[in-house]
């Protein structure tokens, strides 16, 4: 969180230290003129004395002479090199080495542009040059003023700001934030306040001695003396409103355990019509196999007396071993489609009865649930189509996927037409990268578009005195959108049928684990 003292000591270095920055540059470009212009005249004045100095030691060739004329010149450390030609030859030349020292210059040095060059004149002849000079200066010694100037400038400006910050740092300490603290120390305390029955007196906030913060602390007066009203009103309907959190609290439990007896009471109504269609199933094969186990059993006494009396003929041998063999094989076939069923419905109401996760096959799945939905078509108009690829494999919970085929079904016969009316339920499945598409497309009557967004809602039945609980397609809903791991979706309109379309992975995800209950 941003401090107001930290941004306006921010900002009062800022402005010092531009300010303070500004005139610094300023002086720092003056005395850089100041010292270039020293630096110039320093070459001139060496020019002045050369010219007058150099001529007779070069005219009497008095190295000595010369050699002293170039030490005295070069004591100046504004100086970093002379040098002595005549007729393009090195006559003396001394060099500055940086460290205080002067040198002697044995060969010609090279030159780098910035060197003063004049010509020596002897005095009688004034138009005949006996030698040339050429002198560099050194920026050195200015440049060391320079940067002393600056360390100087930028420690003024260092030492300005600490003492700007402490000074302005001690003021708003003293007249902006402890008397903001206080405030800040009384609010939390008023909104940390739930005794209702605290005195005026321990809320107030003395007054301030400075007219800026008068009118701030009597608004928090008049604002704590309405908390302290309104804790008052608020202790008293407390009372009432715990009474009514556990009326409603009471309900809701009693409502809860009547929407789960009656999703139980659903699924087992999905089982219960299950068992009867496993029961009219099998009655066929089983009759089947009555009927042939009778019949060998008739001719398989009546072949035993034709032995025992000794009448066997070979036509008599031949009609039993022909009864034999078409009996056997309608008792085999009949069995073998009684154990199929047996298996089929034994694996729908296991899957409905537990929420086990195992991989099945999609479109032999479907198959499943709707043979043991055959009793209850039976007693409708309606069929039902099944398009679904044979290469669909889902690894997931089937019985959450009986539970949305029976209910979808169910409620297609109880909504989508009258009873005794022709109908199509086509039940289409896809599957795209990892994501399966179930749709359930019926050409009934449809919904009516004020009902399109209540149709999940738990309860919500148009058919409350037919026998509806309104369970049906909430129970589809929650198995699609927790157990599946997808979403449900449907289109409609009155006349045109519907459309419920169901998107979920083909590897369900895991089972969301709730917490412990707490012993708290």
């Amino acid at each position: 969180m941003n401090s107001i003292r930290r941004r306006l000591n921010v900002f009062f270095v800022v402005v010092i230290t531009l300010l303070l920055g500004i005139s610094g540059a300023y002086s720092y470009w003056r005395t850089q003129a100041e010292l270039a212009e020293d630096l110039t005249q320093t070459g001139k004045s060496l020019r002045s004395r050369l010219e007058t100095s150099l001529p007779s030691p070069l005219w009497n060739f008095d190295d000595y002479q010369l050699d002293r004329i170039l030490d005295s010149e070069m004591i100046s450390p504004k100086i970093q090199q002379i040098v002595i030609e005549n007729n393009g030859r090195m006559v003396a030349g001394r060099v500055s080495s940086g460290i205080g020292r002067v040198e002697r210059l044995t060969k010609q040095p090279s030159r780098y542009g910035d060197e003063i060059e004049f010509d020596v004149f002897y005095q009688d002849n004034p138009q005949r040059s006996i030698g040339k000079v050429l002198v560099r200066l050194s920026s050195a010694p200015m440049e060391q003023q320079l940067q002393k100037q600056v360390i100087s400038k930028v420690a003024e400006i260092v030492i300005l700001d600490i003492i700007l910050v402490l000074a302005l740092s001690r003021s708003l300490t003293l007249l902006l934030v402890r008397p903001l603290k206080q405030l800040h120390d009384m609010l939390q305390r008023a909104a940390d306040q739930t005794d209702a029955g605290i005195s005026d007196a321990a809320l107030r906030l003395p007054a301030s001695q400075f007219i800026e913060f008068s009118d701030v602390t009597s608004g928090y007066n008049r604002i704590a003396r309405r908390l302290l009203d309104d804790l008052r009103k608020r202790k008293e309907t407390e009372d009432a409103m715990r009474e009514a959190k556990e009326s409603a609290e009471k309900a809701l439990q009693q409502l809860k355990e009547t929407q789960n007896s009656l999703v139980q009471a659903e699924k087992m109504a999905s089982l219960g019509g299950l068992v009867a269609g496993i029961a009219h199933e099998i009655n066929t094969p089983v009759g089947v196999i009555l009927t042939s186990a009778s019949v060998l059993s008739e001719d398989s006494r009546s072949f035993q007396k034709n032995i025992e009396s000794g009448t066997i003929k070979k036509s008599d041998l031949l009609r039993y071993t022909e009864t034999a063999v078409q009996s056997s094989a309608l008792i085999q076939t009949n069995a073998e489609r009684a154990a199929a069923l047996i298996q089929s419905f034994k694996r729908v109401a296991v899957d409905q009865t537990s929420e086990a996760r195992r991989a099945y096959d999609l479109k032999e799945y479907i198959e499943e649930v709707i043979l043991s939905l055959r009793p209850t078509l039976r007693h409708s108009a309606l069929t039902v189509d099944v398009d679904c690829p044979e290469d669909i494999k889902i690894d997931g919970y089937p019985g959450a996927l009986s539970q949305i085929i029976t209910n979808m079904v169910t409620n297609t016969i109880a909504h989508a037409f009258d009873p005794g009316q022709q109908g199509t339920l086509c039940i289409e499945a896809e599957q795209d990268e990892g994501v399966v598409r179930m749709v359930f497309s019926d050409d009934g009557k449809g919904i009516q578009a004020s009902h399109i967004g209540r149709i999940f809602d738990p309860f919500f039945t148009t058919r409350r005195g037919a026998g509806g609980s309104g369970l049906g397609l909430n129970i589809v809903y929650n198995l699609v959108t927790q157990t599946l791991g997808g979403t449900i979706s449907v289109s409609s309109a009155p006349g045109s049928g519907t459309r419920f379309s169901i998107i979920f992975p083909s590897v369900a995800p895991e089972p969301v684990k709730q917490p412990a209950p707490s012993d708290d």
